[in-house]
């Protein structure tokens, strides 16, 4: 009669990546020598960062020489970490006229995974008030919120340039009366 094959698996941890989809490291107890070869697909339960998460492997298939030989389960489960994504913040400046403030105003934009619901902030200022042609803008205190926004790790910081331009000077004259 066939022998029960036990398969096990062992997961693989990863980096988000916005998938489902898992790998998994599937070993058995054939008996020495049997030519057996493992397959299956793994997935996570969800997509978001996490640690010891289930991973279920199912469609498990044994081909091979002696696979004749063998029954066995065709699903397993383990558990494995889904760690966070380096998200790259980055800046982009815009110019403004001069207004006598440091205050600065900039596009972030980032390398997320498609479709992820992400929004960022933070907020921008020159080294200076003065007018300048590309003028450093130093981003602080950069923020990620969202749906998604656990999933990533990422800079709080960053830097741009942008220009300030002279402001229009408006020179009016009044007439005075005189004797």
């Amino acid at each position: 009669t066939a022998r029960a094959l036990s398969v096990t698996a062992t997961g693989v941890n990863k980096v988000y990546d916005g998938l489902t989809g898992a790998t998994a490291t599937l070993s058995d107890n054939r008996v020495t020598g049997d030519v057996l070869s493992l397959g299956g697909s793994a997935s996570y339960l969800d997509k978001n960062v996490g640690v010891a998460k289930t991973v279920n492997v199912s469609g498990i298939t044994l081909t091979g020489t002696d696979a004749g030989n063998y029954s066995f389960n065709t699903t397993a489960a383990t558990s494995a970490d889904i760690s966070a994504r380096a998200l790259s913040v980055t800046a982009a400046g815009v110019n403004k006229v001069y207004d006598g403030l440091t205050s600065a105003s900039v596009n972030l934009g980032d390398d997320r995974v498609t479709g992820d619901v992400l929004s960022l902030g933070g907020s921008a200022s020159y080294l200076d008030k003065n007018v300048g042609v590309a003028k450093t803008v130093n981003v602080s205190g950069i923020m990620l919120t969202g749906a998604d926004a656990g999933n990533y790790s990422f800079n709080t910081t960053a830097a741009t340039s942008a220009d300030i331009t002279a402001r229009a000077l408006s020179v009016t004259a009044a007439g005075v009366n005189k004797v």
